[in-house]
């Protein structure tokens, strides 16, 4: 077996979207330290991309609505042939299934397991049997990881305090970064028009637990005798997500006057730079690359005041945070964004950028990446 096939790692997730939009960045890094990448995920749109990078995409069906327990069986049987016959020296793991089935295969495989908790999610929040089990099955798979790595200071503690992963194999990142040189404030300046109305941007999943219908709401009260502000919805629809909004609701958003709907692009950077404000009322987060993504272009936000939202919005400094689920704190919070003044707003925006360049540089979360991976290499002697 040739050295390169023995230094090469897979980054598994449950969409090719995933990957090549928050793990960009980390392929091409190991890329150029000589490894072989492999990602494995199911085929969208964005598993071509993924080739064109440089590394070996693979599919990997995964049903992420389901919670039937043979699919999941068969999902780590095939898990396990694949770490079987690719032979990484390491399998980094992204959402939720991956973290919790691929770290069983990888066990089984003999191969270390190194998983990022991109955010806790519904298992969390709701408190079902669905959630129960879930919250058991990180119990028992997490020891068996090399490294967990968690996006913020919450997630972090509640792991911790739970007993989910132990204390040795747990470290907290800065969420997946941001690429400080792209999301640059001057891309803004050609369209900086405080004359026209108001302009705010939604940059995610179109997921209920995002938050969308309570900001549907609250945009619709605000704007119901004459339109105070647009909204512009950059995203796409997952429609294997439990929580998803069906296409028909968003037909029916993307109609209203005060809608500026946009829909999926690897060039959000380009949308950011002609909006005043972000928005994000979500029901609770990782680290949400979306906020770091508009504070490094030293755009304001406005945002829920839970875990992953609350970690990195501070609140009237670099942005507005209110109560989650509510319609009425939501449309007051936009009202209050909307009639601050412009210096203010330059002002959240300007120390919203200083925090992003100070802590959540992508090129810590690579290195973390990098890292993890050079010891194992090491003590394989590759």
């Amino acid at each position: 077996m040739s050295k390169s096939k023995k230094k090469s790692i897979i980054l598994s997730a449950n969409t090719s979207w995933y990957l090549y939009n928050f793990r960009k960045s980390t392929i091409l890094a190991f890329l150029d330290e000589g490894y072989g990448v492999v990602c494995l995920s199911p085929r969208d749109e964005y598993s071509i991309k993924l080739q064109s990078l440089g590394c070996d995409w693979q599919q990997l069906n995964i049903d992420n609505k389901g919670i039937n327990p043979l699919s999941d069986l068969y999902l780590l049987a095939r898990m396990f042939l694949k770490y079987r016959k690719i032979k990484p020296i390491a399998i980094f793991h992204f959402t939720v299934k991956n973290n919790i089935f691929g770290t069983f295969a990888s066990f089984l495989a003999r191969i270390p397991a190194i998983n990022n908790v991109t955010g806790l999610g519904t298992a969390f929040i709701n408190n079902n049997i669905i959630s129960f089990i879930v919250r058991m099955l990180y119990r028992l798979s997490q020891p068996l990881a090399h490294k967990v790595f968690c996006q913020n200071q919450d997630d972090f503690d509640l792991l911790k305090m739970r007993g989910l992963v132990p204390a040795k194999s747990l470290a907290l990142l800065p969420g997946s970064g941001v690429d400080l040189a792209r999301f640059h404030p001057d891309l803004r300046k050609p369209f900086q028009d405080h004359k026209r109305i108001f302009r705010f941007i939604y940059s995610g999943r179109m997921l209920a637990d995002k938050g969308l219908y309570e900001l549907m709401h609250a945009m619709s009260d605000i704007n119901k005798l004459e339109i105070q502000c647009h909204l512009w919805v950059c995203g796409f629809a997952d429609a294997k997500n439990k929580s998803a909004i069906s296409k028909k609701t968003l037909d029916d958003w993307s109609k209203l006057p005060w809608v500026e709907w946009i829909g999926p692009t690897d060039e959000v950077e380009e949308i950011m730079a002609k909006v005043d404000c972000l928005i994000l009322p979500s029901y609770r987060e990782g680290m949400p690359k979306c906020i770091l993504e508009a504070n490094a272009m030293a755009l304001p936000v406005v945002a829920t005041d839970v875990p992953g939202c609350r970690n990195i919005v501070d609140h009237k400094v670099t942005g507005l945070l209110c109560a989650a689920k509510d319609q009425n704190a939501l449309g007051s919070t936009i009202l209050e964004m909307v009639h601050m003044s412009a210096s203010d707003r330059a002002l959240m925006g300007g120390r919203a950028r200083d925090i992003v360049v100070n802590n959540f540089d992508e090129r810590i979360v690579i290195q973390a990446a990098m890292d993890a991976a050079n010891e194992i290499s090491t003590k394989l002697n590759l």
